[in-house]
């Protein structure tokens, strides 16, 4: 989607990619690929490898993959010197950000003075293109958008340009759920091609990117699924496709989808003679595949993933400070996820002496919330209480740090998950010592900070402030209270077993018994292949065992609680 290209980087472990830097001229020349769709927007040349290239670009620019879309379009543009449409791909994919404001603004000038004698059209995306070069995406988007609709007017036919307007009004949505301005305008003209272009790439791969973060992501999954079959070679669509079945519930499809982006990613890094650096989706998939298995209760491979995605890091030379936090980070918050604190506690980071000071202060808050977990587990208050102290020294300084470029790790970023996982702790504290009412705003505000955070920066690595107040408020006796946040979660997350759990325990608070026995049934539903060792499966059982009636356990499936087990276990 064309936002993504311009306004901010995804998420990503290693800071540069490897040609950021690198010339148009001098790009290396990349295959004719199969497996990336089918888009095509006609051009004016007469070589037909140059369109063949073009068409690729665009293909990948509408798929979210942008260096390689560089690529495709620097490649037409060496084919044919004078095809404007190719300076044109080049401006749009030069890289967001005002490092390569010059770059993109001497881009599309090219393509402005090349584009006499073209078609009507392709001059109407060009001179659109120009207020972005030249203004920024904020400063351009009006003279954009107004060119944009006159193209559309003019060429109503052309699902290009629609995609592409599209793509660059759908912003997302604000902290509290509501979508941006233009979110809406950009879903009406995404349901419209939809509906006229049920077989192009771009538009499934763009309605998923819309509707992933939205309050009813299963208003794309459909799309989600079809992306696996139109584009099953780009491993950015399969990405966004894996991360809005996990964000549906739909964790085993989600996993096998993902695998798939990291088997994509693993055979283009071998066939170009990359290093594990240059992969575009494998490092942000490992880290779903983390979640999705520890959605699943399947701890162990959850922890296999993770060390998976620690040593591609651990591969690549030098090491990258920001890639070795990210990937010791997904390793800790999964130990964590399971109640494991201590496993969190004795992970290895050794950053080198080039390491800059936000990856510095993100590990030492790792670090510092772990050894505050796991002393609250012991009952170590002090201990505590000095882990609170030093969370909330490390982040003051960072947040007047200048702010980052790029994928560079952003000193504000890492400001605002240290702050969070501080406060988290703070108030978990506070509510293991009785000060309920402290508790109560100490962890509102964390939840308010939680949802503040950019989905750019780096991932939190602490509990669900909304899960500690739940467990909160069920220790101060408001059990109705926790409940609402208890079944929000559920709503949210319908394959976490994490978040049923919690439901369960919620009702058995309330003494809502039969509330609580079906609770632990979607538990155990959602745990069906789960490491049969993990103590909540034992706690489901054994209640189910005590209290649980015959038209629950019948609703089981055969495998999750075997009858002769749950006598033995009640005995």
């Amino acid at each position: 989607m064309l936002v993504r290209h311009l306004r901010a980087e995804d998420p990503s472990l290693f800071p540069s990619g490897p040609w950021d830097d690198v010339p148009e001229a001098e790009l290396p020349t990349p295959p004719l690929r199969e497996g990336l769709g089918r888009a095509h927007l006609r051009v004016s040349t007469q070589v037909p490898l140059a369109q063949a290239y073009f068409d690729q670009g665009l293909r990948l620019l509408h798929l979210g993959w942008g260096p390689e879309a560089r690529r495709s379009f620097a490649e037409a543009a060496r084919l044919d010197p004078g095809l404007a449409m190719a300076y044109w791909g080049l401006a749009l994919t030069r890289g967001a950000g005002a490092r390569y404001a010059t770059a993109r603004a001497e881009l599309i000038h090219r393509a402005l003075a090349l584009s006499e004698g073209v078609t009507d059209a392709e001059q109407r995306y060009i001179v659109a293109a120009t207020f972005l070069a030249d203004k920024g995406p904020a400063n351009g988007r009006h003279g954009f958008m107004r060119e944009m609709e006159a193209l559309i007017d003019r060429f109503p036919e052309d699902a290009e340009a629609r995609l592409l307007l599209a793509g660059f009004l759908s912003e997302g949505y604000e902290p509290d759920g509501r979508p941006t301005m233009s979110q809406p305008y950009g879903q009406a003209l995404l349901r419209e091609l939809l509906r006229t272009h049920p077989h192009h790439e771009g538009v499934h791969h763009a309605w998923v990117q819309v509707m992933v973060d939205s309050g009813r992501p299963e208003a794309a999954l459909e799309s989600a699924r079809r992306l696996r079959l139109l584009a099953p070679r780009a491993g950015t669509a399969l990405l966004g496709s894996g991360r809005l079945l996990l964000r549906t519930g739909h964790v085993r499809e989600a996993r096998e989808v993902l695998e798939a982006a990291v088997a994509v990613d693993e055979a283009w890094l071998s066939q170009e003679s990359l290093p594990e650096s240059a992969a575009p989706v494998a490092s942000l998939a490992l880290r779903l595949l983390t979640v999705a298995c520890a959605d699943a209760g399947r701890y162990g491979e959850a922890q296999a993933w993770a060390r998976r995605l620690r040593s591609r890091v651990e591969a690549v030379k030098p090491h990258s400070g920001q890639a070795l936090v990210f990937a010791a980070g997904a390793l800790s918050t999964l130990h964590l996820r399971f109640g494991f604190p201590r496993a969190a506690v004795d992970l290895r980071v050794e950053l080198s002496p080039e390491a800059g000071l936000p990856e510095r202060v993100l590990l030492a808050a790792m670090e510092a919330y772990a050894r505050g977990l796991r002393a609250l587990e012991a009952g170590k208050f002090v201990e505590a209480e000095r882990m609170c102290e030093s969370l909330e020294s490390l982040h003051p300084p960072l947040a007047d740090e200048r702010k980052g470029e790029g994928r560079a790790l952003c000193p504000r970023d890492v400001a605002r998950v240290v702050e969070l996982a501080a406060c988290e702790l703070r108030g978990a504290l506070e509510s293991r010592q009785g000060e309920h009412a402290r508790a109560e705003a100490t962890l509102i505000k964390a939840m308010r900070l939680e949802r503040r955070l950019r989905p750019v920066g780096p991932p939190a690595f602490s509990r669900s402030a909304r899960e500690t107040l739940a467990r909160s408020r069920i220790r101060s006796g408001r059990e109705d209270k926790a409940l609402e946040l208890a079944e929000a979660l559920v709503r949210e997350r319908p394959s976490s077993g994490h978040a049923w759990f919690l439901l369960a325990e919620v009702h058995v608070a309330r003494e809502a018994f039969t509330e609580a026995a079906h609770a632990f049934a979607s538990f155990l539903e959602c745990w069906g292949d789960a490491d049969p060792h993990l103590p909540e499966m034992l706690r489901a059982r054994t209640f189910l065992v005590s209290h649980g009636r015959l038209g629950v356990e019948a609703a089981l499936p055969a495998n999750v609680i075997p009858l002769r087990a749950l006598e033995n276990a009640s005995c």
